[in-house]
């Protein structure tokens, strides 16, 4: 996961909604928030799945974007 990626992917899904409004939503503090807008944190999964329901997208398209899906079953990259 690159924690950068991540904080810009929901940077961009928060749009112009205030951060406070996002964190009270979601149920984490504004600075658990701003640690993961800038890529300083990652956020649990539970607050994962919180924030893909708050932005209606899979927590796939936030938090695995991009990730090569070309992996056999011995988990080896093909």
């Amino acid at each position: 996961m690159d924690a950068g990626k991540i904080g810009k992917r929901l940077v961009s899904l928060r749009g112009a909604r205030r951060r406070e409004e996002v964190a009270k939503a979601v149920g984490v503090s504004f600075s658990a928030l701003c640690m993961y807008e800038t890529g300083k944190r990652i956020a649990r999964d539970e607050v994962k799945v919180r924030l893909a329901d708050y932005y209606g997208v899979p927590v796939e398209d936030i938090f695995f974007a991009g990730m090569s899906q070309n992996v056999t079953k011995g988990g080896r990259q093909a």
